[in-house]
């Protein structure tokens, strides 16, 4: 039994490859099965609709608003399940202990960029 079965989205896999209508039954908060039928607890008729796993926003400015705001709204209004910061050498986020990044001031990430008016 799922958690959750999503019937008839169109799947963009993010592989390369052509998209494909398929169900996904989505076990413990993970992807269980593709093009399966079956029981479930809850259920999406998503006809017409895309059906992703995640997307990753490798270039963001959420540096700050990580500090005062959980959801990174509106990245994870719109699929976005991961993302990079400290891009423009501006990288602050996990200043605050137990936040973010825990007691790390800054990630590897950040600490290899500089910022575009260094000197």
């Amino acid at each position: 039994m799922f958690d959750l079965h999503i019937r008839r989205g169109l799947v963009v896999d993010g592989s390369g490859q052509p998209t494909f209508v398929a169900d996904v039954g989505v076990r413990n908060r993970q992807i269980a099965e593709f093009g399966v039928s079956g029981p479930a607890t809850n259920e999406i008729d998503a006809q017409g609709l895309i059906v992703t796993p995640d997307f990753i926003d490798i270039h963001s400015h959420y540096d700050g608003q990580a500090i005062w705001e959980s959801r990174l709204a509106p990245s994870s209004e719109h699929g976005v399940t991961t993302v990079l910061t400290g891009n423009c050498g501006v990288g602050f986020t996990g200043m605050l202990p137990g936040r973010v990044l825990g007691q790390h001031a800054r990630s590897e990430q950040q600490q290899s960029q500089g910022g575009h008016h260094d000197v």
